[in-house]
């Protein structure tokens, strides 16, 4: 089905069958065509939705980076293909920058989307402008911290508990007491969250670990993200990861060139470089928009803030290394795991972990 579409939706995404067209950015990039074979799975099709009518529902999902990046934007992509597996007639833009998601928002509202999904925290000001506008359209922030009264909600991942277990496990294996992390979309909540957690929990292990704070100009740069792990070696970090998006390739390669440990964003990494990977978070970013979707189904617009992390409601994280391990054993002993377990999921999942973090908590520099 192909409908003329006004603005930037111009270069927008439409599904026909299983093919599916990229859009290009400003810079007039090639406007690329890719397939559901990512280097992330999409999330598993087994749902628990019963008889619900998924077929009524048209969905849209914008993305700030590229589907084929291997990590979050790649995530947003495969959970879409999961509500495209329930039924649901879907459409994605990838590659949004910040001055282009308020059009890309409004664009898909005015065409007739019944949800709209912004992958990201950065969509928040913007989704919430527009849901005022368009009061009985759904929409939702993915990782996000915004909801309204009526038709806004967030899925939030936790930035702070990302940060704290990624900090902890850090320390916990660094043989050198030098480890890194390097941002992207610094004062962006989330990240200054997970960056200020991932601080303090490093820290809390090891009162005398040296924590290195970079941030790249550019996500997506792999070559950029190369050199700020390059510097991290320099300085002797000997544990390294990138929470950034398709950069975090140049991360990843420079850990594997120099024996350096890091966390993987998928398994493909770790079967690409076993020894040094910890371990990677499976987040089931399908199961939770399907449960949202699952729920305006059932009882019409959602709002609010949907909390995700350890011990809340919905599901959070799982770490994973193999069939039988949920971190390296190599580089995690099990005295260690059981000291994670009980000082991060444990303690986190009954007493809570919710602080309120500043942008100078994770201002760039060495801790």
């Amino acid at each position: 089905m192909k409908k003329k579409v006004a603005s930037f939706l111009m270069c927008a995404v439409l599904l026909v069958g299983h093919v599916l067209t990229g859009c290009g950015t400003k810079e007039e990039k090639t406007i690329n065509t890719v397939t559901e074979d990512k280097s992330n799975t999409a999330s598993s099709a087994e749902t628990d939705s019963g008889d619900l009518d998924f077929s009524k529902l048209k969905v849209a999902f914008i993305l700030p980076g590229s589907a084929n990046d291997g990590g979050f934007n790649t995530k947003g992509y495969n959970a879409m293909l999961h509500l495209q597996d329930l039924g649901c007639e879907t459409a994605y833009s990838e590659r949004v920058t910040a001055d282009q998601q308020l059009t890309a928002i409004r664009d898909y509202a005015g065409i007739g989307y019944d949800i709209i999904v912004g992958w990201g925290s950065q969509n928040n000001d913007d989704m919430a402008k527009v849901a005022e506008e368009f009061p009985e359209i759904q929409f939702i922030v993915a990782s996000g911290t915004v909801g309204n009264d009526v038709n806004l909600t967030s899925i939030e991942i936790s930035g702070s508990h990302l940060g704290y277990g990624y900090g902890y496990l850090s320390a916990l294996a660094t043989k050198t007491n030098k480890v890194a992390l390097i941002c992207g979309q610094q004062g962006n909540q989330t990240d200054t969250d997970e960056v200020a957690a991932f601080i303090e929990a490093a820290k809390i292990c090891n009162p005398d670990i040296e924590v290195n704070i970079l941030y790249v100009a550019d996500p997506s740069d792999v070559s950029e993200a190369k050199e700020a792990a390059k510097l991290c070696m320099e300085r002797g970090c000997d544990v390294m990861f990138g929470e950034i998006f398709e950069g975090y390739q140049g991360v990843f390669d420079i850990c594997r060139e120099n024996g350096l440990m890091t966390f993987a964003r998928t398994a493909a990494h770790i079967e690409a470089y076993p020894e040094g990977c910890i371990a990677y978070i499976e987040n089931a970013w399908g199961l939770k928009m399907e449960d949202v979707v699952s729920n305006y189904l059932e009882n019409g617009l959602v709002n609010g803030v949907i909390s995700c992390g350890f011990g809340t409601v919905v599901r959070g994280w799982e770490y994973i290394y193999d069939e039988e391990h949920t971190v390296n054993p190599d580089l995690i002993s099990e005295d260690q795991l059981a000291e994670f377990q009980k000082n991060v999921i444990d303690k986190i999942s009954s007493e809570g972990y919710d602080p309120v973090f500043t942008a100078e908590d994770a201002n760039p520099g060495t801790y």
